[in-house]
């Protein structure tokens, strides 16, 4: 116990020397930094007023009419009415639009007879499909309801009563809620996201550093002595100073209404200390063999960013192969944004979460296993060293 508490001791000196990162600052400043900083540029979760373009070649009163609905539309902005044919690339080029909507010549007499279905076309600039992602439902389900409303009043002329007619014209409909973000808020997704990766990155390399420090410093020998507890329990401070930063801001952010949390938070507490203590024992195996902090450093590329990429973050968990997925829990970050979405977005209670704790438990049983078994071969190499050196 006096060589754990040595340990710990030497890693908060470290932070305190003004030598090394100051992490008791970056834990908590960084992270107030990025959740500010983003809060002003992300303000939503999805493009709100996504400027398109159209192309009205029929130029009646009804393709007018039906331009004026669609702008209502909180997630479309008609940026322009072009009433003769265009190249649609033109239009989208540059960022100027995210899309083109076509309406052919004709539209307002082929409706009004009902001689056949009119289709009108939307050319989509996918060079980034989510800036697309809510002006194609939206179009989906407007332009059909749009019209309807000329059917309904033709159909209904047949003796029919509107209930009946519109029964008739649309037999079934699908009405979408969504559960857990319903404004979009970019708080709640992609923000904290950011303020959660950001946070890892800096105590990644500040863990990804210790050993070569330590081996710079002189001190990899008493390292060897204290034992292997003693070594992992270097962390600690770190792992704190995690949770710490993450929690202050995540307070800070429910309190003024910017972040949904529907869980109880000091049951979600444990999975951000946890996941601080993977970081630090991951950096030790990551960076055992460097020889300075520049060169575990370099290593951060595999500690962190697959995490981020792979955690559901940046695209849909769904999209990954079922071989990927359940790799993609090797990293840290996989688990602490699960326990996010099921403590903070779901509402889930700890009893709920007693599972995924118990396999985090074990992940993290495993790692430090894997560090126990490296340490006593480094640690026996070393005695032999100096046996050999007494000599």
């Amino acid at each position: 116990m006096q060589n754990i508490i040595k340990s710990i001791l030497e890693e908060v000196d470290a932070m305190l020397s003004g030598h090394f990162i100051p992490y008791y600052k970056v834990a908590i400043g960084l992270a107030a930094i990025i959740a500010l900083i983003f809060s002003l540029v992300l303000s939503h979760g999805s493009v709100f007023e996504g400027k398109i373009a159209v192309i009205d070649l029929d130029g009646s009163k009804y393709s007018t009419e039906l331009i004026s609905k669609i702008n209502t539309s909180p997630y479309i902005q008609v940026s322009e009415v072009i009433r003769a044919p265009v190249n649609p690339i033109t239009l989208v080029s540059h960022d100027r639009n995210l899309g083109v909507l076509y309406i052919p010549k004709g539209l307002e007499k082929s409706l009004k007879r009902g001689d056949q279905s009119v289709n009108l076309g939307y050319f989509v600039d996918d060079t980034n499909d989510a800036q697309n992602a809510k002006i194609l439902p939206s179009l989906n389900e407007y332009i059909p309801e749009l019209g309807a409303e000329i059917s309904v009043n033709r159909v209904s002329a047949l003796g029919l009563g509107k209930e009946s007619t519109e029964a008739t014209l649309v037999p079934m409909q699908l009405k979408s809620r969504y559960m857990f973000n319903p404004a979009s808020a970019s708080t709640i997704s992609t923000i904290i996201y950011f303020v959660y990766f950001f946070s890892s990155l800096t105590y990644g390399l500040t863990s990804l550093m210790i050993v070569g420090r330590l081996k710079v410093t002189g001190l990899w020998n008493s390292v060897m002595e204290r034992g292997p507890l003693a070594l992992m329990a270097r962390t600690i401070p770190y792992a704190l100073f995690y949770t710490t930063g993450l929690t202050l801001i995540g307070a800070i952010l429910v309190i003024f209404g910017q972040l949904r949390f529907e869980g109880n938070y000091f049951a979600y507490v444990p999975s951000i200390f946890m996941t601080g203590l993977a970081f630090g024992w991951l950096g030790f195996l990551l960076s055992w063999n460097t020889k300075n902090p520049g060169e575990g450093a370099s290593r951060m590329i595999f500690l962190v960013p697959p995490g981020f990429i792979m955690g559901g973050s940046t695209m849909a968990v769904g999209l990954l192969p079922l071989w990927a997925y359940y790799t993609s829990y090797a990293f840290p970050l996989v688990w602490l944004f699960r326990f996010f979405r099921d403590f903070a977005m779901r509402g889930r209670t700890l009893v709920d979460m007693f599972a995924t704790y118990g396999a985090y438990i074990i992940y993290l049983t495993i790692i430090a296993a894997i560090v126990m078994a490296v340490y006593f071969h480094a640690q026996k190499s070393y005695t032999q060293n100096e046996a050999v050196k007494n000599c």
